[in-house]
């Protein structure tokens, strides 16, 4: 349900317009509905569902984009349109009790500054406040819209039309590109598997999508959010390290349910006050999402480690793999978070560690040309010091030692002091 970007799947108008084909790929079979009517606004949708646009219907998921109408012809304010969308979702989950709802975020345009202020603004206030809904899943898919920062206009149909408007509605590559980035979060509410593999839908770089949870781990991911969001507000932290499992399970504080390296620990960090912000599993997607869920809100240290990737060059049922490129993407966007929430720390970036024993284990490669990307791409950035470890774990026969990670992936205190030692230096 939505608007004009909705009701647009109704459209067989070729090159531009020519919206069916992924409206059958994604939703008929699925006997979905189309709600979505043209210059409608949060008012206008609301209204609708009062008046018996739901009755005589129980669908598993509800998929709401709604509100660039208000921001946009109705020149409503941020609030206004919050208070809008809160009203559609509220009236929703009066109607169909037991459907689950997945609410997108407004769609980047090129209609003005003040309306991508705003929008942003929006798209903000419900990534925070619907983080959690046990009813509602959040999804703001706006990054398939940027090419290298900046808007892609060429997958909006608007600025092809009679006095060249704006880029605000996706044109057929940019619907699909909306729908694949839709499918796996639809697929796994559906209890389905996705309408096109996960390997296939390479046209989204699914680094980019701030998601919760994908894998299933040794502890409570979203218990540890919550530990992570209590300490941060408790703890001036001169140093605060985001990752994954290899962060994770060094050491510090919040406490994980064991420590790999807490000698190393306490080398490299003494007794500084230190945030550990590192989830096993996780992938740039799951930081982004904790980014905007707070983890790092008020917080101003003097250091930022930032060591993650890894785990997106490995695909599993939940997330395909990333290509090195889109590993790059979703580390600068992490970057640049961070930088936006605290200018004047630094940042300590990570390469990967390199992973498998034997020097041709398949991952080597793509660990490889990562590290290279990042080099190129950072290399000229302020605030930013990129520190690659591979050298210092490998042996001259490029075979990783066991003693350094005994199971080719998760450093040993030994492995941990190689990075004490190289913070160590960073930090001086």
């Amino acid at each position: 349900m939505g608007d004009s970007i909705t009701q647009n799947y109704e459209k067989s108008r070729p090159p531009d317009e020519n919206f069916q084909p992924t409206w059958q790929t994604f939703y008929a079979a699925r006997n979905a509905i189309n709600l979505g009517f043209s210059g409608d606004t949060t008012a206008n949708l609301l209204w609708r569902l009062k008046n018996g646009e739901l009755c005589g219907l129980s669908p598993k998921v509800v998929v709401v984009l709604i509100g660039t109408n208000n921001t946009g012809v109705a020149n409503q304010n941020a609030v206004q349109t919050q208070v809008g969308i809160d009203a559609v979702v509220a009236e929703v989950e009066q109607h169909l009790p037991s459907t689950h709802i997945v609410l997108i975020g407004l769609l980047p345009s090129d209609v003005s500054p003040q309306k991508t202020a705003v929008d942003q603004e929006v798209n903000r206030y419900l990534a925070r406040v619907y983080s959690e809904n046990p009813r509602v899943t959040y999804l703001d898919i706006s990054s398939i819209f940027f090419v290298n920062g900046r808007l892609n206009s060429a997958i909006y149909y608007d600025p092809r039309l009679p006095g060249h408007p704006g880029a605000l509605h996706p044109d057929t590559k940019g619907q699909y590109m909306m729908a694949e980035a839709i499918e796996p979060t639809l697929a796994r509410l559906l209890s389905e598997k996705p309408r096109r593999s996960l390997e296939s839908m390479t046209d989204i770089n699914t680094a980019l999508i701030p998601v919760e949870r994908l894998e299933q781990d040794s502890y409570d991911w979203y218990a540890r959010h919550h530990a992570e969001l209590a300490t941060g507000t408790t703890m001036d932290p001169r140093i605060v390290l985001i990752g994954d499992s290899i962060t994770h399970f060094w050491a510090g504080a919040p406490a994980a349910s064991h420590v790999n390296g807490g000698p190393a620990w306490q080398h490299a960090f003494g007794d500084k006050p230190v945030l550990n912000l590192g989830f096993g599993w996780d992938r740039t997607q799951n930081v982004l999402w904790r980014l905007r869920q707070g983890e790092f809100d008020g917080l101003h240290p003097d250091f930022i480690i930032v060591n993650i990737g890894t785990n997106n060059l490995t695909g599993t049922a939940n997330a395909r793999a990333s290509s090195p490129a889109e590993v790059v993407d979703g580390i600068e966007e992490i970057c640049r978070e961070l930088k936006d929430r605290s200018q004047t720390s630094s940042i300590i970036l990570m390469s990967i560690f390199p992973r498998g024993f034997a020097p041709d284990n398949p991952l080597r490669e793509p660990i490889r040309r990562v590290n290279q990307l990042l080099v190129e791409h950072f290399a000229n950035k302020p605030g930013i010091k990129v520190v690659d470890l591979g050298p210092k774990f490998l042996a001259p026969d490029q075979t990783l030692p066991g003693s350094l990670m005994p199971d080719g992936v998760h450093p040993s205190n030994a492995g941990y002091e190689i990075w004490a030692d190289a913070l160590l230096q960073a930090f001086r």
